[in-house]
């Protein structure tokens, strides 16, 4: 299961939007999207930081040419905005073991027997003909054993998955596959296949499978340790993304992430991206939930103004990192510039940013936002700006949820 942030929730009668994919309508695949925002069409993908933004081509062209000029936005990390505490790549599924056996064996006999029947065929040499019959014969013999052991492989894969399918006891099941009778590199690929199946079945429905049968069957596989903590924390990710899909991570989520992880025995430090992802969200979730309470701002305010939450960060700017033209296409490279650096403050009628300088914008002219917990930005449309503001701080979540609560109050 892929790992792939898109939410969107209403507040009021505007949207806040939870995306790596940018303002707009947005539709297709886990990891890649097609939508409409601010500037134009663009095609989106990419997971966890490592991630891009190309936009459909525009029109236009050069006065008096004639020729439609095409152009293609690409987003690139620039390393200016607040990082997460951990890296932000996220956990991807292992590969599956190639279930090869014994067949490079029985194609390399065959070959050495083809070879020396054909050295036989030319010069009638006896020894030749009788070495090129023995490596034929031990092909020939490996290549059947090969067949028949992948082919008890996949049927017990088969069984595995019909037994799921059909909410067969899966104690028996667990039995079934430690009967089968296989060689290594065969049993590895049933095993792998077989963990999976048995994963699938535990988040779709845990009162089926108990965290006691899966760690039973865990304890029978021949996969090493290593490899069954990545697939672990891979259906984790995927259970976490299930999670995300349409709705923030209520209480009772959180408590059923938390079970799940203990269930799997895995460690804070077998998913720090995952981890790190649920607690802003569940920070966001309770600073959405939490009145406003002010407090006392460090520097003098306005008249009837109250400040509900200070912070360090910065003030960014999209800028273009690199730009390239090919075949009649010009390509442009966008990240982040810091504009302003310094104190940002939220009071009840407006963003302020205090650095060298300062900068105050009124939160009634926002539109809509865009949080972003991988590049780590909260983005706001305002009206009447025709670029929008881009702002990072190391405590982002709790900044965006404070934002939308005075929004919205």
């Amino acid at each position: 299961m892929a790992f792939y942030l898109r939410k969107h929730f209403k507040t009021g009668p505007l949207r806040l939007n939870l995306s790596k994919s940018g303002l707009g309508l947005s539709a297709g695949v886990t990891g890649a999207r097609l939508g409409l925002g601010p500037k134009g069409a663009y095609v989106h993908g990419g997971r966890h930081g490592l991630y891009y933004r190309k936009y459909a081509p525009k029109g236009g062209g050069h006065a008096g040419s004639g020729q439609e000029r095409r152009e293609a936005r690409f987003f690139v990390d620039t390393g200016l905005t607040y990082k997460a505490p951990v890296g932000s790549q996220g956990q991807e599924a292992p590969p599956a073991p190639v279930l090869k056996g014994q067949k490079g064996l029985a194609t390399l006999l065959l070959l050495l027997g083809l070879v020396l029947a054909a050295v036989w065929f030319a010069g009638r040499e006896g020894p030749m003909l009788v070495g090129g019959m023995v490596f034929l014969s031990g092909g020939v013999m490996l290549n059947m054993q090969h067949q028949r052991q992948r082919e008890r492989s996949e049927d017990c894969r088969r069984r595995m998955a019909a037994g799921l399918k059909d909410r067969e006891a899966p104690a028996q099941l667990i039995r079934e596959h430690q009967a089968c009778q296989l060689k290594e590199a065969y049993r590895r690929w049933l095993d792998f296949h077989v963990f999976v199946l048995f994963q699938d079945a535990f988040y779709e429905d845990p009162d089926y499978i108990t965290a006691e049968e899966l760690a039973q069957l865990e304890s029978q596989l021949s996969l090493p340790a290593s490899l069954l903590t990545k697939l672990k924390a891979a259906s984790f990710a995927g259970f976490l993304d299930e999670l995300l899909e349409d709705h923030l991570i209520s209480h009772e989520e959180e408590q059923q992430l938390d079970l799940v992880q203990n269930s799997l025995r895995l460690s804070n430090d077998d998913i720090p991206a995952e981890r790190h992802m649920i607690r802003q969200l569940c920070t966001f979730r309770d600073m959405m939930e939490a009145p406003l309470e002010a407090i006392e701002a460090d520097i003098p305010l306005k008249r009837n103004e109250l400040c509900y939450f200070q912070t360090e960060g910065r003030l960014l700017k999209e800028k273009i990192v690199h730009q390239y033209q090919r075949q009649g296409v010009v390509h442009k490279e966008i990240g982040y510039d810091i504009d302003m650096e310094g104190r940002i403050y939220l009071s009840s009628h407006r963003i302020l940013i205090v650095g060298r300088g300062s900068r105050s914008y009124d939160i009634k002219r926002i539109l809509d936002t865009t949080l972003s917990l991988e590049d780590h930005t909260l983005q706001l449309v305002l009206d009447g700006r025709k670029n929008p503001l881009f702002f990072s701080t190391p405590d982002l979540a709790a900044f965006a949820a404070r934002l939308e609560r005075i929004r919205t109050s």
